[in-house]
């Protein structure tokens, strides 16, 4: 029988993190040369499901939802969730960086790697790799979520409804980051990315000959006078200490110069980080289109919901402070980097929904390689240098929030996923 002090044997998550770097970066490449995007990875699935076989982890694939791996610990405990995330872009990437050629470049031209998740997976079969290794010594579970279709939103639900079926005390993810420098780790408390509230409108008139607009009620003018008020409603009505963004990704509108059309349609979103923010621009917007659209004798249809959602990425209070003293633990304190929140939205916002934990910012900027250009672009780059940081921190915050007493202030989402997301417009 196994001693308390079997358990608590060190691992040296850095070191063994080190042997592991060719073989992480192996994978990365792996998957970089041959994208796919969300609900289509099915050789991605693949390399990630013989790659655990290798390593003797029982895993389970939930349909357009990813694949969950076990480790069981040799002592019973609490309960890890390690997430990544599968998929890639639909667009076509460029063979060089900020500065030079890159390393490897997608092979497939309607698909990229162009925001990190080949690395995240990576990072998270190495990881897999030394805690598998070590299970003997784990005082708890570990799951491995590897989550499909996370840039659309595709394989969130069917995965989230399995993993609270099989529940946990506790999640991890990470997502590299392009403007946070190289050999930096971000695992700051509170709000880390933002909610979001999607617009879609379309805004009807009545058209006619681009020669007499005074016979038409221009769809366009309202549009445009309804868009310039939106962006002034942010200094007039809304909290200017709670960060808030507007944006606008598409407008419909005519077919040729001299026909001024029946309607317009455009599409966006706000990005906040407090919810009662979120509620006030929900409010603002609705308001200034109801009165827009009537000034200018047209009327509104709203596309999807409209609706302000309440769904952070939110790092724990003391799931941080554990997370600050694994980083320091495995890579040393320098590398911890105060990073403000990003105003993007992820899909860890439902783990964290359902179960505290840290999605931790790992830096890849790196002026003399090049790397640094923004998640999206076609330049983007990873430096693969910190591939092996990012193993060290999953494995020592797994070690330390197993082996964990900290109380954790955290009360978990009551309702299904099913009911989340009903309340999100989602269908």
């Amino acid at each position: 029988m196994k001693t308390t002090e079997t358990f608590n044997m060190e691992v040296n998550a850095y070191q063994s993190a080190v042997q592991l770097e060719d073989y992480v970066i192996g994978i990365r490449r792996n998957l970089h040369l041959h994208p796919e995007i969300g609900l289509q990875e099915i050789r991605t699935m693949n390399v990630v499901t013989e790659e655990l076989e290798k390593m003797n982890i029982n895993y389970e694939i939930v349909k357009n939802g990813g694949i969950i791996g076990v480790i069981e610990g040799g002592q019973a405990g609490k309960t890890i969730v390690l997430r990544a995330d599968l998929d890639a872009l639909p667009m076509e990437e460029e063979e060089t960086n900020l500065k030079q050629k890159k390393n490897v470049v997608s092979m497939t031209p309607t698909a990229a790697h162009t925001c990190g998740h080949d690395g995240h997976t990576a990072m998270l079969l190495g990881a897999a790799k030394i805690l598998s290794e070590n299970k003997d010594k784990l005082k708890g579970k570990v799951i491995l979520a590897f989550e499909q279709g996370e840039e659309m939103g595709g394989g969130i639900f069917n995965l989230m409804e399995r993993l609270i079926e099989i529940g946990a005390d506790g999640v991890w993810g990470i997502h590299l980051k392009s403007d946070i420098p190289s050999g930096k780790i971000s695992v700051d408390p509170g709000p880390r990315m933002a909610s979001a509230m999607p617009i879609n409108v379309i805004i009807k008139g009545t058209g006619g000959h681009g020669s007499r607009p005074d016979l038409v009620n221009s769809p366009v003018d309202c549009f445009v006078d309804f868009y310039n008020s939106v962006k002034q409603m942010r200094l007039d009505t809304l909290d200017p200490f709670k960060p808030i963004t507007f944006s606008l990704g598409t407008v419909k509108a005519g077919t040729v110069g001299n026909i001024i059309p029946e309607t317009i349609q455009f599409s966006g979103s706000f990005r906040y980080l407090h919810y009662d923010q979120g509620l006030s621009a929900e409010k603002e917007f609705k308001r200034l289109l109801e009165k827009t659209c009537a000034l200018h004798e047209c009327e509104y249809e709203y596309v999807g919901k409209n609706k302000a959602g309440n769904l952070f990425v939110y790092n724990q209070e003391e799931c941080a402070d554990i997370a600050k003293e694994a980083v320091k633990k495995s890579i040393g304190g320098e590398a911890l980097y105060e990073y403000p929140a990003w105003m993007a939205s992820e899909s860890f916002s439902f783990f964290q929904k359902y179960f505290p934990g840290v999605f931790a910012f790992v830096g890849i900027q790196n002026e003399e390689k090049g790397t640094g250009a923004e998640h999206h672009n076609p330049h983007f780059d990873i430096d693969e240098d910190v591939l092996k940081l990012g193993v060290a921190a999953t494995v020592q915050y797994t070690l330390d929030f197993l082996n964990s007493e900290k109380e954790i202030n955290y009360t978990p989402e009551k309702r299904s996923m099913q009911e989340v997301m009903k309340e999100l417009g989602f269908k």
